[in-house]
């Protein structure tokens, strides 16, 4: 799979995250591993596409926050991957946290 980044990017990314390219690789094939479920279950209307077809026009955005929840799971961050992972869906949702 092609993914909507350069080497630089990635290693960038990987460098904030603190990955080994061990950690790095684990976590591109996640995503892809994760992308490829997402293809396997999608719209008839998609169904004469090839994976690479539906997958070519992924977003930056879209790729970096899967990079950055991927990476901290697999470096072991998994508290930091599940609060980003909330903070996107309340933002997204427009949810607003209760008051404790």
């Amino acid at each position: 799979m092609k993914f909507p980044v350069d080497d630089a990017t990635l290693t960038g990314w990987t460098s904030r995250l603190g990955l080994t390219e061990e950690q790095t690789a684990a976590t591109l094939r996640h995503i892809e591993k994760t992308l490829r479920v997402g293809y396997a279950h999608r719209p008839t209307a998609l169904r004469h596409l090839t994976f690479d077809e539906v997958t070519a026009d992924m977003d930056i955005d879209e790729l970096a926050l899967m990079f950055l929840t991927s990476g901290l799971r697999i470096a072991g961050h998994h508290e930091a991957a599940h609060a980003i992972e909330m903070r996107v869906f309340r933002t997204q949702f427009q949810i607003t946290p209760k008051s404790h």
